[in-house]
C-alpha cells in the first residue's frame, strides 16, 4: 500500500528544521545521507526541499535567491550529474576531452536543476507526495511517486537511481512518463550531429543566461 509524506512542514522552529534536513543530506556526508533503500533516499531529498519551500524565513521574492541556493545544494547532493551528463550525450561523450567533460557536467547540472524545479519541485510546498512501488534491478532502482496537489491534480513522477559503492544517487526523473535525461539526449544529439559540441555548449549557456 502506498504511503504518504506531507509536503508542508509542521509549525515550529522551521529555520532550524530546514537546516537540519539540509545538513543531513549535504553536510554530514555520504555515510549518513545516502545509505538505505532507494525510496528512503528519494523521501529524504523531497522532505528537505519541502522544508526549504515552507520555511517562513525564506518566503517572498526577496528570498528567492536564498531558496534557490538551499534547494540547489540538496539537488546537487542527491543526483549524480556526471553520470546523467554522460548518459545524455550517449556516444558523443567519448569524443570529448576531460576538460569538456567537466565543462558539460556543470552546464548539464544547471540545466537539469532548472527543468526539475519548473516541472516538479516548485509544487512540493503545497502538495502531498504519495510513494508507490520500488523496483530494484541489476542496473539500479526505480522509485515511483505521485505528486498530489490541492486541486486533486495528480502528477506521476518516477525516479531512477544508481548505486555506487553501496550508496544510492538519483540518475533520472520521468515526469508523467517522460524522461528528462532522455529528452535532453534527443536534443543534444541533434545539435552535435548538425553542428558541434561547442555549439551545444554555447546554446546551453545562452539558455541559462536568458532564464536568470
Amino acid at each position: 500500500m502506498a504511503t504518504r509524506a506531507r509536503g508542508r512542514a509542521r509549525p515550529g522552529p522551521t529555520v532550524s528544521r530546514t537546516a537540519i534536513l539540509v545538513a543531513l543530506l549535504v553536510a554530514l556526508g555520504p555515510a549518513s545521507a545516502l545509505a538505505g533503500a532507494p525510496q528512503e533516499r528519494v523521501r529524504q531529498t523531497l522532505d528537505a526541499v519541502s522544508a526549504v519551500l515552507n520555511d517562513p524565513q525564506l518566503q517572498g521574492s526577496a528570498k528567492e535567491r536564498d531558496r534557490r541556493e538551499h534547494v540547489g545544494k540538496v539537488i546537487r547532493d542527491s543526483f549524480d550529474f556526471r553520470a546523467m551528463a554522460r548518459e545524455s550525450l550517449g556516444s558523443q561523450w567519448a569524443g570529448l576531452t576531460a576538460e569538456q567533460h567537466d565543462e558539460f557536467v556543470g552546464l548539464f547540472g544547471q540545466l537539469f536543476e532548472r527543468s526539475y524545479n519548473r516541472l516538479v519541485l516548485r509544487f512540493l510546498g503545497d502538495s502531498t507526495t504519495t510513494y508507490g512501488t520500488e523496483s530494484i534491478e541489476k542496473e539500479g532502482a526505480v522509485v515511483r511517486t505521485t505528486l498530489v496537489r490541492k486541486n486533486t491534480d495528480e502528477l506521476p513522477v518516477d525516479y531512477r537511481l544508481i548505486a555506487e559503492g553501496g550508496l544510492w544517487k538519483m540518475s533520472d526523473v520521468a515526469v508523467d512518463g517522460v524522461s528528462l535525461d532522455g529528452n535532453f539526449r534527443a536534443q543534444f544529439d541533434k545539435t552535435i550531429r548538425t553542428a558541434s559540441y561547442d555549439e551545444l555548449a554555447k546554446r546551453i549557456r545562452t539558455k541559462l543566461a536568458e532564464e536568470q
